[in-house]
């Protein structure tokens, strides 16, 4: 069993559902950095990397913990201290298609969001989908260093590790 879980992927790959599920089989709270780089709980703003920062070492300074994040670069101290880091591979079109339909069951009020699911909320998951993607060779390279505890996952993967209890 790992205590220290660091889980990345792009918007929609089932970084929070795999979180969620590790965090209720081993008791370990998980934290989403989304929520450390914005308040929401204030209006949606945005945090400056200082109270970001301040907010993330608290959470590194807890014995156990899974995380959930995009792999910002300012989050890497994470990926330092985590015993295992998932990387969830998802393809360009499969990340399109499940933000699509996350922001329609949003707007329908059939799922809970940390952004209200507005238009311009959809056309934010695209790009940020666009940006991911664009930036995931430079993602897996800096994940070079950390490969004797790098595991990529699939969905299939996610569900063996969830119903295995590995």
């Amino acid at each position: 069993m790992y205590n220290r879980i660091y889980i990345i992927g792009p918007v929609g790959s089932g970084k929070t559902t795999f979180a969620t599920k590790l965090s209720e089989m081993y008791n370990i709270k998980y934290f989403e950095l989304e929520k450390v780089s914005w308040d929401d709980e204030n209006g949606n703003i945005k945090r400056t990397d200082e109270e970001a920062q301040k907010i993330f070492k608290d959470i590194l300074n807890n014995k156990k913990w899974i995380i959930e994040d995009v792999g910002r670069d300012k989050f890497k101290q994470g990926r330092v201290e985590a015993d295992i880091i998932y990387y969830i591979k998802l393809s360009r079109m499969k990340s399109y298609y499940r933000v699509t339909k996350r922001w329609i069951k949003q707007r329908l009020g059939k799922e809970r969001y940390n952004h209200p699911p507005v238009f311009s909320q959809w056309i934010y998951y695209i790009s940020t989908v666009n940006s991911y993607y664009k930036k995931e060779k430079s993602k897996l390279k800096s994940l070079e260093e950390f490969k004797n505890k790098l595991k990529f996952v699939n969905s299939k993967d996610i569900n063996k590790i969830i119903s295995k209890g590995e």
